[in-house]
C-alpha cells in the first residue's frame, strides 16, 4: 500500500503495532530507546520487533539524554535516525551521529516570526521539525495558517489534531512534509484495536 505522505509512528512498542504500520506503508517508526521513559522499548525487545519489518526507518525516541550517552546507546539499537523531544543546543546537534528529527511544541500563543526564526538557525542541523502541542487538540483555520507558513520553508511533519476527518484536508491546506501518528499498547498480546490508525490511512491511500 502506498501513502500519499510520509508517515512518522512513534511510540512503537510491540510487534502488532510495527508490522501494521510497515504493511500500511508507513515510512518511519519512532521507539523511546530512554529508561526512564514511559514507553521505553528493552534492547531485547527492540531487535525482536525490527528484525519482523523491512522498508522503513527506525527512530530512536529521547527526551534529554546526554549526547556523549546517545553513541554508545547505538551500539544495543542500530537506529536511523534520532528523534529529540527537547530542544538541544546548536553546538550539541553538530555532534549527533544520525539524522534528526527536532520536536517542536506549540500553542495559541505561539508567535510566528519568533517560531520561523528559531526554525531557521535550526534546519542545517535538523532533518525534520515535528511540530506538536500539548494544549493544542485540534487544527483550526488560524494554526492551519502558521503550519502552511512554516511547511512552505521547512520540511514539517505534523504530530497533533489529526483525525480521520480533517487528516486530508489537513494535507492539502498546510502541505507538510509528512504527519506524525503514535502507536499504543496492545490490548492482550498479539492482539490490537487498529480502527483508529487505519481510519487516518485510508485518508492516505494514494
Amino acid at each position: 500500500m502506498a501513502l500519499s505522505t510520509i508517515v512518522l509512528v512513534n511510540q512503537i512498542s510491540n510487534l502488532s503495532d510495527a508490522r501494521y504500520c510497515a504493511g500500511m506503508g508507513v515510512e518511519m517508526l519512532g521507539f523511546s530507546v530512554e529508561e526512564n521513559s514511559p514507553a521505553f522499548v528493552a534492547p531485547e525487545a527492540f531487535k525482536e520487533i525490527s528484525g519482523w519489518v523491512a522498508g522503513v526507518q527506525l527512530v530512536g525516541e529521547m527526551e534529554d539524554l546526554p549526547v556523549e550517552e546517545i553513541q554508545p546507546l547505538l551500539e544495543k539499537y542500530p537506529l536511523h535516525m534520532l528523534q529529540l523531544n527537547k530542544v538541544y543546543l546548536i553546538e550539541e546537534l553538530e555532534l549527533m551521529p544520525l539524522p534528526v528529527i527536532l520536536k517542536v511544541l506549540i500553542d495559541k500563543d505561539t508567535d510566528e516570526q519568533n517560531l520561523l526564526q528559531f526554525l531557521e538557525l535550526y534546519e542545517p542541523h535538523v532533518e525534520y521539525f515535528l511540530i506538536d502541542s500539548t494544549e493544542l487538540d485540534s487544527i483550526d483555520s488560524a494554526t492551519h495558517g502558521l503550519l502552511r507558513n512554516i511547511s512552505d520553508k521547512f520540511s514539517v511533519l505534523v504530530g497533533f489534531g489529526l483525525t480521520k476527518e480533517n487528516t486530508k484536508e489537513a494535507l492539502e491546506k498546510i502541505h507538510p512534509a509528512g504527519i506524525a501518528l503514535k502507536g499504543g499498547q496492545e490490548i492482550r498480546p498479539g492482539f490490537k484495536d487498529f480502527d483508529e490508525l487505519e481510519e487516518i490511512f485510508e485518508q492516505l491511500e494514494d
